[in-house]
């Protein structure tokens, strides 16, 4: 028997949506594409919860997603975390996610292993549960000696983005470098994480570039590092 973690209402997983007191249980999820399964852990605030369906072969994929999308949507699981076996099982997850009836937030891992994908889960979840946020609009994050941003409206809208994070606290432009007869659209590259957990970007527009400093909420290297993934999640 479960409980729900804030009205102690019975629920039917230790993941489920409450009715009682309209409370979510679950925190995020992850969904791993395998060849022969498609498994789903549910992370809830007390207790995971995981599923797991074999695939058959007269059975076309888009079942097994939309299956899984609706125990998403029951359970109002707003953060997707995509994994597979290989890049064209992650892909597969992907798209089907993305164009299901629910709107999700999807973030893409490069983890090929299962339960090395439900461990790295399951700890970015908590520790990011644990960071600080901010209400800032982007437009005042954005502070420092050099006012100019390269890539005119596309650059300054990529930084924007960048500066939208809650977990982004300040932005400041740093000096631009000519670095030569690189071509390429305006994109941005986040690099690195300091011992203070503060993240290095770089502002691209071909062959030009400009570097980011952004100050983040976070306390240390390791809640850091764990900004620095969803940072460079926001780019892919």
């Amino acid at each position: 028997m479960f409980k729900c973690y804030k009205c102690k209402s019975t629920i039917d997983t230790p993941t489920s949506f409450c009715l009682n007191c309209n409370t979510k249980n679950a925190i995020a999820a992850g969904v791993f594409s395998d060849t022969n399964k498609l498994y789903a852990i549910f992370i809830g605030i007390y207790r995971n919860e995981t599923v797991s369906l074999k695939r058959y072969a007269d059975t076309p994929s888009h079942v097994y997603f939309d299956l899984i999308a609706e125990k998403l949507h029951n359970k109002r699981i707003e953060d997707v975390y995509v994994g597979g076996s290989n890049d064209e099982l992650v892909d597969e997850a992907l798209n089907y996610l993305k164009n299901s009836l629910y709107p999700f937030k999807i973030y893409v891992t490069n983890i090929f292993e299962k339960n090395e994908f439900f461990e790295a889960i399951d700890r970015h979840v908590r520790l990011t549960k644990s960071l600080k946020k901010v209400k800032i609009k982007s437009e005042d994050k954005i502070h420092g000696r050099h006012s100019t941003i390269i890539g005119g409206r596309e650059g300054l809208k990529l930084v924007y983005k960048l500066a939208s994070s809650e977990y982004v606290k300040k932005i400041v432009p740093g000096v631009i470098e000519n670095k030569g007869t690189v071509s390429g659209g305006v994109r941005i590259k986040v690099t690195r994480c300091d011992e203070k957990g503060n993240i290095k970007a770089l502002l691209i527009d071909g062959a030009t570039v400009q570097k980011l400093h952004i100050i983040t909420t976070a306390s240390n290297k390791e809640e850091g590092e764990e900004i620095l993934k969803i940072l460079r999640g926001m780019f892919n």
